[in-house]
This record gives structure tokens, sequence and C-alpha cells, in this order.
């Protein structure tokens, strides 16, 4: 990790055993859809996987908040995002997660950078603290200029029923029901029989695997649409 501490730019970036990481998980992910699943499926999950794991391999994971240009950068591999500090409503920190709401468009989040239990084991910092207070300041400043110049602030319409902790919600529901409907789909078409008896030990594992998070993820995505209720998380701003 390497922060710069220049007071117009600041700079995170992810521990080099992360980049490892994603290659490894990578490599995995490639063989066991190359081997476990039909090519119309496998093939392209494959080329996703490793284009992703390279991705991160090569160009890392970095957090940029430049002060002078009034910009947050978000990097995760092949994905790229920039946000300007007066488009941000709010800066949540949960744990190791930051996420960044903004006037226009959904919540972006990403952790920084620990994620699990592997990621502790591998000595893998926590840093999500430091970044959120860094892009709470910038945006408290960003958004105090107009009044401190005298120009008029504007303020996004509002929407009746539509609360940014509503909005969040309703795409952490989306987000997961998608993805369990896609690991049920997948489950359903894993090759469980094979000559070999540790393979088809291995493919029925998988198969449950992906049934029984698919089917969770359905139901919880499900839920959360149904009640709207979104993460506890502490406000920065």
């Amino acid at each position: 990790m390497r922060h710069n501490l220049c007071v117009s730019r600041e700079q995170w970036r992810a521990p080099f055993v992360l980049r490892v990481k994603s290659v490894a998980a990578s490599a995995v992910g490639v063989t066991i859809v190359l081997v476990f699943f039909p090519r119309w499926f496998g093939i392209p999950v494959a080329v996703l996987l490793g284009a992703s794991g390279l991705g991160t391999a090569v160009l890392g994971r970095t957090v940029v908040v430049d002060r002078a240009a009034g910009l947050l950068v978000l990097r995760m591999g092949l994905i790229a995002r920039r946000i300007r500090f007066t488009d941000v409503t709010a800066v949540l920190v949960d744990q190791a997660k930051v996420s960044v709401a903004r006037v226009k468009g959904g919540e972006i989040s990403l952790y920084a950078w620990r994620r699990g239990p592997l990621d502790a084991l591998l000595g893998v910092p926590v840093v999500a603290s430091d970044i959120g207070h860094a892009i709470a300041s910038c945006v408290a400043l960003a958004q105090a200029a107009p009044a401190t110049e005298g120009a008029p602030r504007e303020e996004p319409p509002a929407r009746p029923g539509l609360t940014p902790a509503r909005v969040r919600s309703r795409l952490s529901g989306t987000l997961l029901g998608g993805w369990g409907l896609v690991a049920i789909l997948a489950a359903l078409v894993v090759r469980v029989h094979w000559d070999n008896t540790a393979l088809t030990v291995l493919g029925v594992i998988i198969a449950l695997a992906l049934g029984v998070s698919g089917l969770l993820s359905f139901l919880i995505g499900f839920w959360i649409l149904l009640t709207g209720r979104a993460p506890q998380a502490s406000h920065l701003t």
C-alpha cells in the first residue's frame, strides 16, 4: 500500500498480495467453468473471469482523492469511475467497505482492502476509514464553495418516497436477486456425471453450492425489495 501525503492529492493502492490473489482466484474459476460447464456457458464466463483477474493483476485497485481537480477516482482493475465531489450526496463506511452515493446514478462501493478471513490471514490492511474521511472532507468543501462565493446552491429535485437509503436497498435487492437467478441457472447445467468418482462428487458439490447460494441470494434480494431494508452504516456526511 502506498499513500501519497500531498495535501491536494491523496492516493491509496491495494497491496500487491491482492493482485496475486486475483490471478489465483481467476485461474481456479476458469478451470472450474471450462471443466464442469458446457462450452456455450463456460467459455464466455471463462473469458470474463480471465479478463477481470488479469485486469486487477496488471492495473490493481486504487483510490485517488484529487482536491485540486475536485474528483474522486476509483479503479478496480479494468473498471475506473470518476466522480465529482459536487455530485456526491453521502459517504458511508461499514468496516472495510466504502460506499459513495451520487446525485445521478447508483451507489458505488469498494472494499479497502480487507474483505474476509483470507485477507486478514494475508495481512491485508483496512484503510476504509481513512479513505472515507478524506472523501467526506473534500465533499464538504466542494459543496460549501458555492455558498461561500455567494452563488445559490442547486439542490436535486426531491422525489417523494425515494430516499437515498431506499435507492440503495433497491439496487442491492436487484443485484442479489439477479445473481441468485444466474447461480440457480448455472447449477442446472453443471456436469455431474463422470467416469471418475472424484469428479462426480466435485461436480455435485459445485451444483449444490451454486443452487443453495443462488436460492438464498434470490430470497434475500426479494426480501430487500419488499421491505426496503438497507444495511446499517456510519454516516460521514
